[in-house]
């Protein structure tokens, strides 16, 4: 849930980067706060947990536009690391999210993704841990990031007898986006430990959530025609 700090001037959102254990979460982050200039961010913090820390820091972008003309957005980014916390404690960390960088853990072995069923139940677990937090998935600003796209292996080539056995389909890419994007969500290929296609991630999500902060502040009208609370914006928490 968004908030406003009128001494600060600003606003603050919660973006949480969701997805399977080790598919690149923490990766996304550190690559972030490395990128961003010290002066416009806060301390990376980090939690231990058993396969990594849950990561977090702040920072306000003095490329977004000022809301009201005077308030800048501050962006409060945060890691779920994967079974390190129980589910109690990742619908701690979604509470207030804002939008959500759902990183899929894409790395294939014989044109098949190793990890196609663990993709599958996280996204499942974050739309059922949304929809208990009382938040339709169906206005939340996320975009799916496919990450480890140059972990890729060739697919090996497998003889085929047509009057005796039929082809193996292949988990391939598409097929998971079919799996976990139903609606056409905005998606991005990536290779976090390189830095390829994390800040792009950050910058789609980033602007789908400014014309909804746009409607809750400065309020409805000609020029940002949703309102706070229609089925324009996001239900919030």
């Amino acid at each position: 849930m968004s908030f406003i700090n009128t001494k600060a001037g600003e606003i603050g959102v919660k973006v949480v980067y969701f997805g399977p254990a080790l598919a690149g979460k923490s990766t996304n982050i550190r690559t972030i706060h490395r990128k961003t200039r010290p002066a416009l961010r806060g301390r990376l913090d980090a939690i231990a947990g058993d396969l990594g820390p849950m990561l977090s820091f702040d920072f306000a972008p003095d490329t977004l536009p000022r809301i009201d003309d005077r308030y800048r957005v501050r962006l409060h980014l945060v890691t779920v690391p994967g079974p390190v916390l129980s589910p109690v404690s990742r619908k701690l960390v979604l509470k207030g999210v804002d939008a959500v960088v759902f990183v899929a853990d894409t790395q294939e072995e014989g044109g098949e993704l190793v990890r196609f069923e663990d993709n599958v139940e996280s996204m499942q677990q974050l739309l059922t841990l949304l929809d208990d937090l009382g938040v339709d998935s169906a206005f939340m600003p996320m975009v799916l990031q496919y990450n480890k796209r140059d972990l890729v292996e060739a697919p090996t080539l497998r003889p085929f007898d047509s009057a005796h056995a039929s082809p193996i389909p292949l988990t391939t890419l598409a097929a998971l986006d079919e799996a976990i994007n139903p609606n056409g969500l905005p998606t991005i290929e990536a290779v976090a430990t390189a830095g390829i296609g994390v800040m792009d991630s950050l910058r789609i999500v980033v602007k789908d959530l400014l014309a909804p902060l746009r409607a809750e502040y400065e309020a409805s009208g000609d020029r940002y025609p949703i309102a706070a609370g229609s089925s324009g914006g996001w239900p919030r928490v």
